[in-house]
């Protein structure tokens, strides 16, 4: 009996320790490596985007001054984005609303998206400046692979990370 106690409990140990290998080995299979190194090992703060691409100490200093202004003006912008949503969704649930009085919620709204896509293409332009044509090439590109992937390099919202 005691046999067979210690065989169950062998058995039981053996199972919890292949699932904590499958599911680890899942995860990894699943998620992959992350394309981009998103976070400092020193510090464990994430960083940003153009922290992979090798700057120099002057155009480190020009894309973090530009980096704080870019998310500063997009945290303002969908703040803002925000307050006009939550309002739409009153307006929309108040029991005699007019398509006119949504419509005009809904045009301040586009006028808002315009604007981040404005600060957006002219953050990007302003970036391209700065950076050597192989420097340029690899922002892209990291660009464009982070625009498709799961997991987006760039935070939501324009926040900070």
């Amino acid at each position: 009996m005691k046999n067979k106690w210690m065989e169950l409990l062998l058995i039981l140990s053996l199972t919890i320790n292949m699932a904590v290998i499958v599911v680890a080995g899942y995860k990894y299979y699943h998620h992959g490596q992350q394309a981009f190194p998103v976070a400092d090992l020193e510090t464990g703060k994430s960083h940003h985007f153009f922290h992979v691409l090798g700057l120099s100490k002057s155009q480190m200093v020009e894309m973090e001054s530009m980096a704080e202004l870019f998310h500063n003006q997009l945290t303002k912008l969908h703040s803002t984005m925000e307050i006009k949503k939550d309002l739409l969704f009153k307006l929309l649930s108040q029991r005699d609303v007019t398509y006119s009085q949504a419509e005009q919620l809904q045009k301040q709204i586009a006028v808002i998206q315009a604007n981040i896509q404005k600060v957006v293409i002219s953050h990007l332009l302003d970036i391209k400046m700065i950076l050597n044509e192989n420097q340029q090439k690899q922002f892209f590109e990291l660009l464009q692979a982070s625009m498709h992937s799961q997991e987006c390099f760039f935070p939501n919202q324009g926040d900070r990370q």
